[in-house]
């Protein structure tokens, strides 16, 4: 049973942005497929859960970002979860160039939902056997708890969900929160700067809603950023902060 699992990636101009770093939301893709391609080798698969009628979600993140990977840029992704409790699966993630030199690094709970309730299925119940990899030092830590919001001025807007949004558990996926918040701070905000911390909840699935309303909160160092939809129900919430490009 392999406890970690690498893999070299190639930074696609598909990836990147307008000034050449790849974009959060395609390293968050990256560590979507890295993380199901080990589950796939730990006998894990989505469709190995889905023959059981139960699938994973990602309910908190946390990423840390010292430089962003860049276009051509050959990246050494390696990732491996952590130890599961009654609620989450942890999974950890570290990106650096091929000389070893780091980039990113990411620690994520995960849970288990039924596909016919969609409630919380612990994972220990389910008996998910995932290797033993308590002697492996966390990258970073853990996102335990919620991010709280920033308390300021916010700006609203609305937004539909497409088609582009939907993934193969019927609701929005993971990365396209990602992909929303970035297209809300805008593109001068990545002009000479990327985001170096980001701590994401995702707190409800988002399958049918008609028109979500977006919050945005921004300052010199950092922003905070929720998506929520009719009757105030809250389905996302991000805190981050800004650093200069290397």
């Amino acid at each position: 049973m392999d406890k970690t699992y690498t893999e070299s990636l190639s930074v696609r101009s598909i990836d990147c942005d307008l000034y050449g770093k790849m974009r959060l939301d395609a390293l968050f893709a990256a560590m979507q497929e890295g993380g199901e391609t080990h589950a796939r080798l730990l006998g894990l698969s989505h469709q190995a859960l889905l023959d059981r009628h139960l699938f994973f979600v990602l309910s908190r993140i946390h990423v840390s970002i010292l430089n962003p990977p860049r276009f051509g840029q050959s990246v050494r992704h390696t990732t491996w979860p952590g130890t599961m409790n009654r609620f989450f699966c942890p999974r950890y993630h570290v990106f650096s160039l091929e000389d070893g030199t780091p980039l990113a690094a990411a620690g994520a709970l995960w849970v288990v939902l039924d596909t016919e309730t969609r409630r919380l299925i612990s994972p220990i119940q389910a008996d998910l056997r995932f290797p033993d990899n308590s002697d492996l030092p966390a990258p970073v830590e853990l996102p335990n708890r919620l991010p709280a919001r920033i308390t300021s001025t916010y700006s609203v807007s609305q937004r539909l969900v497409q088609y582009s949004d939907m993934d193969l558990n019927g609701h929005v996926n993971n990365t396209r929160y990602i992909t929303w918040l970035c297209d809300q701070l805008g593109k001068a905000a990545f002009e000479h700067r990327h985001i170096s911390s980001l701590t994401a909840g995702y707190e409800r699935e988002i399958r049918d809603e008609p028109e979500l309303e977006i919050h945005l909160a921004q300052s010199e160092s950092g922003f905070s950023y929720e998506v929520s939809s009719a009757g105030a129900v809250r389905h996302f919430l991000a805190l981050g902060t800004f650093s200069e490009d290397a």
